[in-house]
């Protein structure tokens, strides 16, 4: 199915469920506006009291009209709540210059007109009536300035001020109208919903086509909503309004030829998406963004893909690969459940790529069960331990998939203070790659892994915290390219032990270099926070492995000298160990640059260190070496 039978699937199996005004589906030929003021009436159209809103309670569903959903500019009101200009017959009596008095005439003209053929037509209400009867009367600034909600200056036209951050000519008015016990708030009122809904598509006098969704004869909308994505509110995802650009030509003669939907099927269509996207978007980037959302159309909850998956370790207990497996399977079970076998996710990304045109950059379709299973994959496959702090501040490690916004700062981005940022673009459109792999169970790209692999292989650019975080990404992603290159791997439950029987160069080089650091850190006093040698020539290390080897090794004698000599004989002969693990003899093969596995070596190795230390010095104290 293509997306927008999905959205108008999900607009039918979700709208009226328990929704506020902020959050729900908006029906057919309504649209969600934050109003400023609120005038209360009585049921005969008297004026009773006019209030400012709180920001909190601004949303409002308002009835609109096509070209009024979608105006930016010249005259088109909408057909109830609408800004001042519009819905006050005297707001131009105290305008400063004749162009803006001509303009709110004109604006008051054509809401009346709309207004009256409501309120004259068989589908009338009568909220209708009372809002028509008190508009007519043209005293609705005066109202307000009596109410004290509107300031005029000496001169007695209207000061320049705002309202809830909106200027007086920008301001929007919403009405309730006091009648006994029913619904006094127009914007809940059911019955008045549906009766401006059915007015308006009863009366729509567009061009009648046959709609390519729905099949069927109907009117065709020509004007199609915006304000899909907040950040990019003038965007629009579709419009054919550039005669003279490149929007159809050379493909139609005209835009009627290019796309012919319906008004109903596309109020719908983008009714469901601006709903999904503010409801479950999730925003990628501060200043140039990108949408994603993931949903079921059917609204069962679906996990977010953008964010830790809602667990963590506790600090009381060691997380082990197995636990954080049965977490993973734990926590994915809990939405699984809901899902049925027919039942299907859907992942789309939305991006402006000008400040009018709204793109579909990706879009994955696939069963709920494929889903979940490729989610746990990649959540199984791709996980490292990070280094993490208590309430106390007291440091652990624990097992963690990154998030795609942190394995793309961390490859592609730079360290601004404490935080590693990335450009925009590169994090949108890495961020879609990641997204790519893991749904379509495709390989982690080499180039991520290579940008990791360089950026942990320069620790002295960032900050200790932030060496950690880079470093543990880095061994995600790498352990799981050769994890999916290695089928022969796959099914392991213990990637993160330290492998003794792993010959391969760069591994191994690896763990000379975790020894080295650690030979030379256990001689530091306490506090003592200066690097190390093994860190500060790490990226020389990469480059010429043996040759480095070669200056650290010699660097480490004054380091030996200051160890307990049960320590001392313990680190000789584990780096006698390590060396005559080696395959390669001769010297140039052994220089040459180190693969990204030299990382895993290294932090197994250190892990390994951290952990055991008192044990295996208490052993070599004895003249036994343990593995």
């Amino acid at each position: 199915m293509s997306w927008m039978s999905q959205l108008y699937k999900t607009y039918e199996q979700n709208i009226g469920k328990g929704q506020g005004p902020d959050t729900g589906l908006t029906p057919v030929a309504h649209m969600n506006a934050n109003a400023q003021i609120e005038i209360t009436l009585g049921r005969e159209g008297s004026f009773l009291s006019a209030t400012i809103i709180d920001k909190e309670d601004s949303a409002t569903l308002i009835p609109v009209t096509e070209a009024s959903a979608g105006r930016s500019s010249g005259i088109a009101p909408h057909a109830l709540s609408d800004m001042l200009p519009y819905i006050a017959g005297d707001f131009s009596e105290y305008c400063d210059s004749e162009k803006q008095k001509k303009s709110a005439v004109e604006k008051f003209e054509a809401y009346t007109a709309k207004l009256k053929k409501w309120e004259e037509s068989e589908d009338t209400h009568p909220k209708v009536k009372a809002i028509y009867g008190y508009i007519s009367k043209k005293i609705m600034i005066s109202d307000l300035i009596k109410a004290g909600l509107i300031e005029l200056t000496d001169e007695g036209i209207l000061e320049k001020k705002k309202i809830s951050g909106q200027p007086y000519e920008k301001v929007i008015v919403r009405f309730r109208i006091v009648d006994g016990e029913q619904e006094d708030r127009t914007w809940k009122d059911a019955s008045l919903i549906e009766s401006y809904t059915g007015y308006y598509l009863k009366g729509q006098q567009g061009r009648k086509d046959i709609c390519y969704f729905t099949g069927e004869e109907k009117t065709i909308s020509a004007n199609h909503p915006k304000g899909i994505v907040a950040s990019d509110y003038g965007a629009k995802l579709m419009s054919a309004n550039d005669a003279q650009g490149y929007t159809y030509r050379g493909r139609f003669q005209n835009a009627e030829q290019s796309c012919a939907l319906s008004y109903e099927a596309s109020q719908k269509i983008h009714s469901a998406l601006t709903w999904l996207v503010k409801r479950q978007g999730a925003v990628i980037g501060s200043q140039d963004k990108r949408t994603f959302i993931c949903w079921n159309p059917e609204g069962k909850k679906t996990p977010k893909l953008f964010a830790e998956l809602g667990f963590d370790a506790n600090d009381d207990a060691e997380t082990t690969e197995v636990s954080y497996k049965k977490q993973l399977q734990k926590t994915l079970l809990g939405y699984q459940s809901q899902f049925e076998e027919t039942d299907s996710i859907i992942v789309m990304g939305l991006d402006a790529a000008t400040t009018g045109r709204l793109s579909v950059t990706y879009y994955h379709e696939q069963a709920a069960l494929d889903f979940f299973e490729r989610v746990f994959y990649w959540s199984q496959t791709c996980n490292w331990q990070y280094l993490k702090s208590d309430e106390k501040k007291h440091p652990y490690y624990t097992i963690q998939t990154p998030v795609f916004k942190r394995i793309v700062e961390c490859a592609f981005g730079r360290e601004r203070g404490s935080f590693i940022e990335a450009d925009d673009k590169v994090l949108k459109e890495h961020t879609q790659r990641l997204v790519k792999c893991m749904l379509e169970k495709q390989p982690v790209p080499y180039d991520m892994v290579h940008a990791l692999t360089i950026r942990a292989s320069t620790p002295m650019a960032y900050t200790r915290g932030n060496r950690e975080r880079v470093l543990s990404t880095a061994c995600a992603l790498i352990s799981k390219y050769y994890y999916d290159k290695n089928t022969e791997r796959q099914g392991e439950e213990e990637k993160m032990k330290l492998d003794l029987e792993n010959q391969d160069r760069s591994y191994l080089f690896g763990r000379l270099l975790a020894v080295c650091e650690k030979v030379e850190r256990k001689t530091y006093d306490r506090g003592e926070a200066r690097d190390p040698n093994a860190i500060r020539l790490q990226s020389a290390f990469v480059n010429h492995p043996m040759q480095t080897w070669k200056i650290l090794e010699g660097l480490l004698n004054p380091y030996f000298q200051k160890l307990r000599p049960g320590s001392r004989e313990y680190y000789r002969e584990l780096i006698s160990q390590i060396v005559t693990s080696f395959k390669e003899d001769d010297t140039i093969a052994l220089n040459q640059e180190l693969k990204e596995t030299y990382l895993l070596g290294y932090y197994l190795q250190r892990a390994e260190l951290n952990k055991k230390r008192e044990e295996k010095e208490e052993e070599s104290e004895n003249g036994k070496l343990t593995e």
